[in-house]
């Protein structure tokens, strides 16, 4: 089975969603840092990106507990 391909496994992974909460997380903190150096405007893609992280964290965490 290659890496790309869904596995049955217990500990199968969705990369996808992996992926998007690496990405939101690396979003929202370089939105933060340009906060920090004075740009206020940043933190309202930032507090998106965290949120969209946050709600994917929690779908995973969701579908980790289903039978």
């Amino acid at each position: 089975m290659r890496w790309s391909e869904r596995s049955r496994g217990r500990q199968s992974v969705r990369w996808s969603s992996l992926l998007l909460v690496v990405g939101c997380g690396a979003l929202a903190l370089v939105c933060l840092v340009a906060a920090l150096r004075g740009r206020p405007l940043a933190l309202v893609p930032g507090l998106v990106a965290a949120a969209v992280a946050l709600r994917e964290v929690r779908v995973l965490r969701r579908g980790r507990r289903s039978p």
